[in-house]
């Protein structure tokens, strides 16, 4: 996992092989890409976690995710960065990961809406 400051703050975007894979804060770690609001609970930290549905300008369906608010002594940027990328190897542990739409293989699905 890599990851890339965002401006001059606290923020930082997370890579894995050159695939955005979620960001992180000073407050915050978040991890998008799950198909389905199940697959993105069944790896969230519950209580713990506030699932993230895709947003509205997604245009591909499976852009559902987790974000788990990190606790006052992990704030600092280099335990923020850490916390980060243990839940980035507990994912990858699990398989998961495999899962998501950027590392799924063939193209990602479209939501397609239809207006009737």
């Amino acid at each position: 996992m890599r990851a890339l400051r965002v401006g001059t703050g606290s923020e930082y975007r997370l890579f894995q092989d050159e695939q955005r894979i979620g960001w992180v804060d000073s407050t915050s770690v978040s991890f998008r890409g799950f198909a389905t609001r199940d697959e993105a609970a069944e790896e969230a930290e519950r209580p713990l976690a506030t699932l993230l549905p895709p947003t509205p300008e997604e245009s591909t369906a499976g852009d559902w995710g987790f974000q788990i608010a990190l606790p006052p002594n992990e704030r600092m940027e280099v335990f923020a960065l850490a916390r980060a990328r243990i839940m980035w190897r507990a994912l990858q542990g699990t398989g998961i990961h495999r899962r998501m739409r950027q590392f799924a293989e063939g193209p990602a699905p479209v939501l397609i809406i239809s207006g009737h």
